[in-house]
């Protein structure tokens, strides 16, 4: 693993070139994906005081006893320091499901909750376009894709949508790398998917590639093509305790220096026991929003 960084080439210099190949992170597993996103968010908005949170594939994707929601466990994560949270989903029923959620919320007067049924690859420039999302918002993107579903141009809105100088919009990219090549390889017919979801044709250069490797390329092209200074691959596996294979990896984007810490600490707090909420505002309160 030690010299994959080199497998794809040699990278474009960097002002402050960071390294992507340390995952930071022990064994992760889909029991526990929706709570780290929502412990992480907790710990970043403990500096921040705010928040927005977009998620482009909103609804849940298995049984909603299992603890496996994540807009519903970002919604209900306490305090509530999130203003704004948009969901989208592109099935109205599953649209619903959100909708009741949302019903279920003490503060829904309070914030601003919104629930956009369609393609995230439409919807996303609605939700940039609403004048909520201000250039100094701490801002989340949750994206929790099955497969290829998100185009490459929405990742280019996303990180492109903050001016110069302003921390871009923090991504949480789910890629499918357990499945990923088999996805691509059944492509015969639709060519154009793959090609959105990539960006080009060179997507045909993933079929056969080791799922780490396809997470390295992904990281690289985070970091060299939509700009963000701290990009790191997560490895999500099957099973509880790392059993299995890996599934899919979390890729997370962040301009932030601290974010990558915060990650490591929600990962420590979601596997081990938490700390109070007093313990972590003493740890964190030095860190500059």
């Amino acid at each position: 693993m030690a010299d994959d960084e080199n497998l794809f080439g040699e990278l474009p210099v960097q002002l402050t070139p960071q390294p992507i190949l340390e995952y930071g992170l022990g064994r992760v597993w889909t029991q526990h994906k929706a709570v780290l996103i929502a412990k992480y968010i907790y710990l970043f908005t403990i500096i921040t005081r705010h928040g927005a949170y977009i998620d482009g594939f909103a609804a849940p994707k298995e049984d909603l006893s299992a603890g496996s929601w994540a807009a519903k466990a970002v919604a209900e994560t306490e305090p509530r320091r999130l203003r704004e949270l948009f969901f989208c989903e592109l099935k109205p029923k599953r649209a619903a499901l959100i909708d009741e959620m949302i019903a279920e919320q003490p503060d829904r007067e309070k914030r601003h909750y919104e629930v956009l049924q369609g393609d995230f690859n439409v919807r996303v420039h609605d939700i940039l376009g609403s004048g909520l999302i201000r250039p100094k918002t701490a801002t989340f993107c949750l994206i929790d894709q099955f497969s290829i579903e998100c185009h490459w141009s929405t990742l280019q809105a996303l990180a492109d949508y903050k001016p110069a100088g302003e921390r871009k919009i923090e991504l949480f990219y789910f890629l499918a790398t357990g499945w990923l090549g088999r996805t691509l390889d059944a492509q015969k017919r639709n060519l154009d998917r793959p090609a959105l979801w990539w960006g080009d044709e060179g997507w045909q250069n993933l079929i056969g590639v080791n799922g780490d490797k396809v997470a390295i390329r992904m990281c690289q092209r985070f970091r060299d093509e939509l700009g963000y200074r701290f990009v790191k691959p997560y490895p999500i596996w099957e099973r509880d305790k790392g059993k299995g294979r890996v599934m899919f990896h979390m890729i997370h984007a962040s301009d932030h220096p601290a974010a990558h810490g915060l990650m490591q600490r929600a990962h420590r707090n979601v596997t081990q026991a938490p700390e109070t909420h007093e313990q972590l505002v003493m740890d964190l309160q030095h860190i500059e929003p």
